[in-house]
């Protein structure tokens, strides 16, 4: 958006100007007036202006001592000169202070828009090109950066399938581990976040969680960090030392051993420093480069198996040999299926208590194992998506589910990271739906059109009402207010103002002794031949027809009046 400071001592011509930079919707124009270069100057003081539109002969100061000042303070600011002189010296000042363009009053509405647009469209370039050498420095510092995402995803994915490649990449990043060592994989899993954790603050905790890790291990061995598929992952080798291939090996040995001593510190320095619950997984000590990938996913799958089990799990070297292990009550499919059904018939009853108790009882007995296998996972979370979804199409009710709780959550098992969150959400869902049923949630989107249509209607007689000042009246964006209203009331915000603008124009031609240049003025058209020629092409004659046919049509009134 563009900011515009329009600047005479006629009340009119600012008036005219102001309304005519109002109506240029397109451009998102935020426009400001004053009747002198002193207000004006306060304007700036505490508001960015990108274009300044300033006549030259004003009391106080002139506005070529304006422009003078506006160089020194604001050289970005582009610069458009108004005047009813056409004196040449005004002209070369003018030119000498690097003004955009020189315009001699009187001023076609055509002139100013077309003038408006070409300074618009400079500002753009000149953005652009900023952007560009921007972006392009940003690039430069980032390439680093990318470059060392793009061999973790490689390397963890296996993309890189010889120890060659490997080679390569760690020398050319400069990765400070040695690549001619085996190494041991630690993986670490935010059980869960805070409400309203922000992408930006997810991040800073995954920075001080290494550090607390580093904090550890730093003085012990040679560690390197990396995130990947929302897991933290440590590559860990033992500090370099001047000895054999055996006496490395026993020494890996001795590593693994006391990270799997300071695991549980690890966590619980986690827990009490950064009140943050994290699950930790230890691979064996003997991972070599090529092998990675396959234990990466492995420890991975093992920590998505564990998420029936309460939070903080630490799991420790032999993953080959651990077994699934069925502590507990069976599940059968038939009792999920039993469980489900009784859920829906207390979710359709509108039995909201019921309900919600219903669904942790049936949360805390899947809890009660120690691991769920993923199929079984898998089938429990498609019975509960498939349920809401249900609810969801019998009622049509999609649009406020997507705006209110998003559906990808009842589209894709992998954004849990633990029960408690689909669950959680699920209660969310029944909650929203129970609401909905209760008539207690009116759909804001309606009540929103309302109040634009109504402040429209109530102020439209008195002033002209832009789509930018409705915006920001509204703290909505143009773009959204206009697709907001159409999609409401079926019919575009700017035919909505065009028609009460058409109306206000028919009242004013009708009251007896106003000329038709003055109902332009007031309704915000500052050139009488534009109005005219709007006025016809919405109504399809012109003013001056109009109030004639009405005066034709009332004399008509008035002599039947008199014959009675």
């Amino acid at each position: 958006m563009n900011n515009v400071l329009v600047i005479d001592d006629e009340p009119i011509i600012l008036e005219a100007l102001y309304n005519t930079l109002l109506r240029m919707e397109e451009h998102e124009l935020f426009v400001w007036k004053a009747s002198s270069a002193i207000e004006g100057i306060e304007i700036m003081r505490s508001n960015r202006i990108d274009i300044l539109m300033t006549d030259v002969r004003m009391p106080g100061m002139s506005g070529l001592e304006l422009v003078g000042l506006v160089r020194k303070q604001w050289e970005r600011c582009k610069i458009i000169i108004l005047s009813g002189y056409s004196d040449y010296e005004y002209l070369q000042s003018a030119l000498q202070q690097n003004v955009f363009d020189y315009l001699l009053k009187p001023i076609d509405e055509e002139v100013i828009v077309e003038t408006l647009t070409r300074v618009i469209a400079e500002i753009e370039t000149i953005m652009l090109e900023q952007d560009l050498m921007t972006k392009a420095e940003n690039q430069l510092q980032k390439a680093q950066s990318l470059l060392h995402k793009d061999f973790s995803e490689k390397l963890f994915s296996g993309e890189l399938l010889t120890q060659g490649l490997i080679d390569e990449s760690i020398d050319m990043l400069q990765i400070p581990i040695r690549r001619d060592q085996d190494v041991i994989v630690v993986v670490g899993r935010t059980d869960r976040w805070p409400t309203g954790y922000l992408l930006k603050e997810k991040l800073l905790m995954h920075y001080a969680i290494n550090n607390i890790v580093k904090e550890y291990l730093d003085s012990v061995c040679r560690i390197v960090t990396f995130i990947e598929n929302g897991y933290m992952v440590w590559l860990i080798q033992e500090a370099d030392r001047d000895s054999g291939e055996n006496r490395q090996e026993q020494d890996l040995i001795t590593l693994h051993w006391y990270i799997g001593e300071v695991l549980d510190k690890i966590q619980q320095s986690i827990r009490h420093y950064l009140r943050l619950p994290v699950s930790l997984l230890l691979s064996k000590p003997n991972i070599g480069w090529l092998s990675i990938a396959h234990t990466f996913k492995e420890m991975c799958a093992w920590l998505q198996r564990g998420i029936g089990l309460e939070e903080e799990i630490i799991f420790i070297e032999q993953i080959d040999e651990l077994k699934p292990s069925y502590e507990g009550r069976d599940h059968s499919p038939i009792d999920i299926k039993r469980s489900m059904n009784h859920l829906l018939n207390l979710l359709e009853s509108g039995n909201l208590t019921s309900f919600q108790k219903e669904l942790a009882d049936f949360f805390r007995s899947m809890q009660g194992v120690v691991f769920l296998e993923y199929p079984l996972q898998l089938e429990i979370y498609a019975h509960l998506s498939g349920m809401f979804l249900s609810y969801i199409n019998n009622r049509k009710i999609s649009a406020f589910i997507e705006d209110e709780l998003e559906m990808r959550y009842l589209s894709n098992y992998s954004l849990f990271a633990q029960w408690s969150e689909m669950e959680a959400y699920f209660l969310r869902l029944a909650v929203y739906f129970h609401s909905l049923a209760q008539g207690e949630n009116k759909s804001q989107k309606q009540e929103i059109v309302d109040e634009i249509d109504a402040y429209i209607v109530e102020s439209f007689s008195s002033e002209y009402i832009s789509l930018t000042h409705l915006a920001k009246t509204f703290h909505l964006s143009t773009s959204y207010l206009s697709r907001l209203y159409h999609s409401e009331k079926g019919i575009s915000l700017t035919e909505r103002m065009k028609q009460l603008r058409m109306t206000r124009a028919k009242e004013l031609l009708l009251v007896e002794g106003k000329k038709i240049q003055e109902v332009a003025l007031e309704l915000g058209f500052y050139n009488v031949p534009y109005f005219s020629k709007f006025f016809k092409k919405n109504i399809g004659i012109t003013p001056q027809e109009y109030k004639q046919n009405h005066g034709i049509a009332m004399g008509e009134v008035r002599s039947v009046m008199d014959n009675k």
